[in-house]
């Protein structure tokens, strides 16, 4: 029986369609819904972030091709676009369409188009058990949400106090080299002032040195925490689940240690 030669080179992909494919799977978008004749989402290119995609609305149609029902600019701004770093926040759509009488709002899609790669991305909605699975979460992740921004005014206040404790500890090297002046004047011995101040001094720099810590493991853990919403929330359309809680969970954590120690301090 004769051996099958195969050309390797003509069934390994080009290096044109690795480009494109590449291109396509960097445009992002999510339709976030379609009702009263209007149709929400958002959408943007991460490799050019700058881009404002061109959004083509079509009626998905059984039997027969998509119905185009109009074209519209990603270049609204949005606050929760630019807080989960979808670019600079203004990658968001709005449509006004006319469906058909028969036609189900559930059917319309969008195709992104990038006006510098030309490479398109077509955008479906979510179905029906992802569309019941972000009505459960929602009012999680809002309270999550307040939660890090609680968070992120806890550490203004730790950083504003780490300020505090620095001027104190200036003050104090100021009081000690002031009181060695003294003693070198006047030749009488002060070394009770000087230890206690001494001490003041150490006390002072071990907390400001676990404050310093502690701020750097919050600025860690946010940053975490946004890198997060950035690469899980595109990915999934909306706001990501899992890893937010997660995260969300540990910032929080963090928190409450440093109230603890702002207090104690």
């Amino acid at each position: 029986m004769p051996a099958t030669v195969v050309d390797l080179r003509s069934a390994a992909p080009q290096p044109d369609e690795t480009a494109a494919a590449e291109t396509a799977a960097a445009i992002e978008g999510h339709i976030d819904a379609v009702q009263d004749g209007r149709v929400y989402g958002w959408a943007w290119d991460r490799t050019h972030p700058d881009d404002r995609l061109e959004v083509e609305l079509r009626l998905e149609r059984d039997g027969g091709p998509p119905l185009p029902l109009g074209r519209v600019v990603a270049d609204r701004p949005r606050a929760d676009l630019a807080d989960n770093r979808i670019g600079d926040g203004a990658h968001a759509f709005e449509a006004e369409i006319i469906l058909p009488p028969d036609a189900a709002p559930g059917c319309v899609n969008a195709v992104l188009r990038s006006p510098t790669t030309g490479a398109t991305e077509v955008l479906t909605q979510p179905n029906a058990e992802e569309q019941r699975f972000d009505q459960l979460l929602t009012p999680h992740l809002q309270r999550i949400a307040e939660r890090i921004d609680a968070v992120r005014r806890d550490q203004r206040q730790l950083a504003a106090a780490q300020q505090t404790v620095g001027r104190l500890l200036r003050d104090l090297n100021e009081g000690i080299a002031a009181a060695r002046n003294d003693t070198a004047r006047t030749g009488t011995t002060q070394a009770d002032r000087q230890e206690a101040l001494a001490e003041s001094l150490r006390d002072v720099t071990e907390r400001v040195g676990s404050l310093e810590v502690f701020l750097i493991r919050m600025d860690s853990t946010l940053r975490g925490f946004d890198s997060a919403i950035a690469n899980n929330g595109t990915k999934s359309g909306g706001l990501p689940m899992l890893p937010l809680i997660s995260a969300a969970a540990g910032a929080f954590l963090a928190t409450l240690s440093g109230i603890a120690l702002f207090h104690w301090m």
